[in-house]
């Protein structure tokens, strides 16, 4: 049986909450949220006493896993908190806010020997994988055109729902940095790192996101040697409760190939692919147990929240200035972010 213990209450701990604590080989033992309000509620869904300070779990020695949903500032003294105390670790994306951060974490995490596992869903989505299979052995010969499109279409009370918008310094800037995380170590594990980046940032449906100064939506071009790559991601208004969201397309030689929820097709020919062993973030919990249990290396840690970090603050750097960057980053400064907060020791609500 492996004892969870739950660090914060932000973003997606209330999906993963409920995945641990259906799982009959893991019980929910411990929680910490430093925000009383937030820590409240984690208190009314498993029954236990919240603590207010993080270091209660992390130091509990009837602890295995710490399953950490924090605002993205916290992760880096988390994280290594936890391997310090001998926790394996699930951290929720992104990894960070800055590349200092992620450098940091990578060093530790580099030498630890529990696992840290940074959670991208669509990494165990059997379409997804079988696109990235196909693109390893050019299957469909020369690429000219990628696109991603991830905007969520949001229906109901944004602020009851997501621990989003918050300013920039808890959490590096708005919906690039949340859904467009997913869009962007998608490409990563596709293609590597681009050339260049160019990004358009705006504010068209939140008032939530505008008095943060940070974007619901956002678009990246990523250049490639060969081709160039359209990401957009962010949050939009839905007409309905079932509106979807997330299509890649990709343009290659004598096929058009296209992964959304329906499935994988190929020029509008669905492709099987086989069922999944566990569905969305329930895939995540999954594979650190296994991994856990083989001793075997995480698909996603610290090295892919690098890869991230990096990219993203390209883009914002690109939108910032209205010119591409060019990769690898010359400079590092987050623009959104003050020098001395690239890494932040202390609450920031």
């Amino acid at each position: 049986m492996y004892r969870i213990g739950l660090i914060g209450n932000r973003a997606h701990q209330n999906s993963y909450g409920p995945i641990w604590h259906e799982r009959e080989d893991c019980e929910i033992v411990a929680a910490a949220e430093h925000h009383e309000g937030k820590g409240e509620a984690l208190s009314q869904l498993y029954g236990l006493e919240v603590a207010r300070d993080y270091d209660a779990v992390l130091e509990d020695p009837n602890v295995d896993i710490v399953s950490i949903c924090t605002d993205f500032y916290l992760k880096r003294t988390l994280i290594k908190k936890a391997l310090d105390c001998g926790k394996h670790v699930l951290v929720d994306k992104a990894i960070a806010r800055t590349v200092v951060e992620a450098r940091e974490l990578v060093d530790t995490v580099a030498g630890a020997s529990n696992k840290v596992l940074l959670t991208y869903p669509s990494r165990f989505s059997p379409a997804m994988i079988r696109l990235k299979e196909a693109l390893d052995r050019s299957e469909y010969g020369h690429i000219s055109a990628y696109a991603h499109n991830s905007v969520k279409q949001f229906f109901g009370d944004l602020m009851a729902y997501v621990s989003y918008p918050t300013p920039a310094v808890q959490n590096g800037g708005g919906e690039l940095m949340n859904l467009g995380s997913h869009t962007v170590d998608a490409l990563l594990w596709f293609f590597g790192m681009p050339n260049r980046v160019s990004c358009q940032m705006q504010n068209l449906y939140f008032e939530e996101y505008e008095q943060f100064g940070t974007e619901d939506i956002a678009t990246l071009w990523c250049e490639y040697p060969d081709f160039t790559a359209t990401l957009t991601a962010g949050r939009s208004k839905a007409r309905s409760e079932d509106a979807t969201f997330d299509c890649v397309n990709i343009t290659g030689e004598g096929a058009w190939v296209q992964v959304d929820r329906m499935g994988y097709s190929v020029n509008g020919q669905l492709v099987d692919t086989p069922p999944p062993r566990a569905a969305g973030l329930a895939a995540c919990v999954s594979h650190l147990i296994d991994c856990i249990e083989q001793d075997a290396k995480p698909v996603t840690s610290a090295e892919d929240g690098l890869s991230v970090a990096l990219l993203t603050t390209a883009a914002y750097q690109a939108a910032h200035t209205g010119e591409p960057v060019t990769l690898p980053l010359q400079n590092e400064q987050h623009p959104l972010i003050t020098t001395e907060d690239h890494v932040v020791n202390r609450l920031l609500d």
